[in-house]
């Protein structure tokens, strides 16, 4: 089935804010096929938070405008099939954009909507940020696609940005401020993935992407470096200094940072107290939680309201 994702004056909800344009669209038809879109514009910048429901496997014609590079993050379940790599999910994809229109095939989904953000920068917004200190950035364009896995602080900065404390023109500045700050936080990523290429053994590689996903499902359980390298089939000093290689994180500091992510989540999004989060997340004892908490975002977790 194919699909063109055109929105028409039934779909869209405009508001603009000082600088600011915010859009909302939702699509849908008789095979129960949904897909809600809210996008933020301003000045060379977009964001769009997306979810989707999809039955059967389909076609997607997808219009754009005008060109653009974009970096789309696959937050949950894996996702699309395309001219494009597959991602799967807590991936994300960097790729430029032409003008005109695209097909993009995506797969059905299971149980949950697949969500996902995108944030799309001008061409002239990326020449801007182009220096000869990144690989990646000078020879971005001899690949179509840019794949690597989210770290901890790319969901930190794109729940900042969905719950920005800021209005008007402010908000403007400082969406903008976290947006260059997550493109910064991908460019370090693919600089790193690109060089730690010639240093680990493809099954290392292999074995260190395994105990990374596990600790991604796993980082409320009791968790040791004995046991990860069990789980993985690697010794414990590759374990160690080929994660921190890979991924800019040690093991426990990867878990921790997991552990913090989702603790704010569940006080500010769902309401829970300190004491049901501390035992969510898998501490025995509230105050250990409280410290680790303020440690990382620099306010005890009472503090964070809903």
């Amino acid at each position: 089935m194919r699909i063109t994702i055109q929105a028409t004056a039934n779909d869209l909800k405009s508001k603009e804010v000082s600088s600011l344009m915010k859009n909302k669209y939702i699509f849908q038809d008789d095979s129960g096929y949904s897909m809600f879109l809210e996008e933020v514009t301003f000045r060379q910048i977009e964001l769009c938070w997306g979810s989707y429901t999809n039955p059967t496997q389909r076609i997607l014609t997808i219009q754009s405008d005008k060109p653009a590079i974009v970096s789309h993050f696959q937050l949950s379940d894996s996702v699309v099939e395309a001219q494009r790599e597959s991602l799967r999910e807590k991936q994300f994809m960097v790729y430029q954009q032409m003008a005109g229109s695209y097909d993009l095939s995506i797969a059905p989904t299971q149980k949950h909507p697949r969500t996902f953000f995108e944030l799309s920068i001008s061409d002239r917004f990326f020449n801007n940020l182009v220096t000869e200190e990144s690989d990646f950035l000078m020879n971005f364009h001899r690949r179509s696609n840019h794949v690597a896995d989210m770290l901890p602080e790319m969901y930190e900065i794109i729940y900042s940005m969905e719950h920005a404390p800021y209005t008007g023109d402010l908000k403007g500045i400082y969406l903008e401020s976290k947006a260059v700050q997550l493109f910064l936080a991908q460019v370090s990523q693919l600089d790193r993935l690109n060089k730690r290429e010639s240093k680990l053994k493809r099954y290392d590689i292999d074995c260190l992407y395994a105990v990374k996903e596990y600790l991604d499902l796993n980082y409320f359980a009791d968790l040791s470096i004995v046991d990860l390298a069990r789980e993985a089939g690697i010794n414990q000093t590759k374990l160690k200094a080929g994660f921190k290689e890979l991924f800019n994180h040690t093991v426990f500091g990867y878990l921790r940072d997991l552990r913090m992510l989702e603790a704010k989540r569940l006080l500010q999004d769902e309401g829970l107290n300190v004491n049901e989060v501390s035992e969510r997340i898998g501490y025995s004892y509230p105050q250990h939680f409280s410290s680790a908490f303020k440690r990382k975002f620099g306010v005890l977790p009472k503090a964070i309201k809903i």
